[in-house]
């Protein structure tokens, strides 16, 4: 298993909590294997797809309070290539306001969408409605943009992202709650971890008719499987047609009778894998 993976994808730059998550969860797996950062989520997985079957990615899939990381989910169902979930780890993650300037110079304030939704209340009871708001592809990449704008310019970003880039930490942990906490998933186009499987991970579409997601939920109460999540996002081939989401907290293996009974309610079905919880 340790010698099987000879490159791990992750979302850069140098300095992204999924950079930390790809050196923690490779360490904890006794994986060591080259890693490269990627400047987008999209891109990760259209390196994974189209690279051979020794490269794996990490990648965010849930944070406490965002949930769904949206770019993950859905280009996991899209790619021509199956993937598989092979792992998956919590990260606490802790937000930092950094800049080169001070507090009161600040005028924008760059990072990934799912940081500025996570600091939504700091941001508000900290600026006035002028301050402006500038999406970047991760907490990293908005450090390094900021490194090389005016003190007017601040990120969120991560300590160690501060100190990397060379910038000020202004506020630490402005989170919108303590107990921040994102989701990291070990995702490889063959499977190379077979022990200790916990959780799976299945996509489905049903009918467009009353009671067809609940004849699924039915088959879970069946087998006495519990559902650890749900999550419902538009399909973007049919106007008002879902794709579910669904987590089990149950190997593959262990529920191919349920698994069976599911697919034949459904219009389609994907599992997306069936993965280790790393502690």
């Amino acid at each position: 298993m340790n010698n099987y993976i000879k490159k791990i994808l992750y979302l850069g730059p140098d300095g992204s909590n999924s950079q930390f998550a790809a050196r923690l969860m490779c360490q904890k797996l006794g994986l060591n294997t080259n890693m490269t950062g990627v400047s987008t989520i999209t891109k990760v997985i259209e390196m994974l797809d189209n690279d051979t079957d020794t490269t794996a990615a990490i990648l965010p899939i849930e944070n406490s309070i965002e949930g769904i990381v949206r770019e993950t989910i859905d280009n996991l169902v899209c790619v021509k290539s199956d993937l598989f979930i092979q792992a998956e780890m919590q990260i606490p993650i802790c937000h930092c306001l950094i800049s080169k300037g001070k507090k009161e110079e600040i005028k924008t304030i760059v990072s990934i969408n799912q940081a500025v939704s996570q600091c939504k209340n700091y941001i508000t009871k900290n600026f006035n409605s002028n301050i402006q708001i500038l999406l970047y592809t991760s907490t990293s990449g908005a450090a390094e943009y900021v490194k090389n704008k005016d003190n007017s310019y601040a990120a969120i970003a991560s300590e160690y992202c501060a100190k990397l880039y060379g910038l000020n930490v202004l506020d630490k942990g402005i989170n919108d709650t303590n107990d921040n906490k994102t989701n990291f998933i070990l995702v490889s186009k063959k499977a190379f971890l077979y022990e200790n499987k916990k959780r799976t991970l299945i996509a489905f579409t049903t009918e467009n008719k009353p009671g067809a997601l609940l004849s699924v939920l039915e088959i879970l109460k069946k087998y006495n499987l519990n559902m650890v999540y749900l999550e419902s996002r538009p399909s973007k081939k049919v106007f008002g047609e879902y794709i579910f989401y669904m987590e089990v907290d149950k190997p593959k293996d262990d529920i191919k009778d349920a698994l069976a009974e599911i697919k034949e309610k459904s219009t389609y079905q994907k599992i997306l894998g069936s993965y280790i919880i790393i502690e």
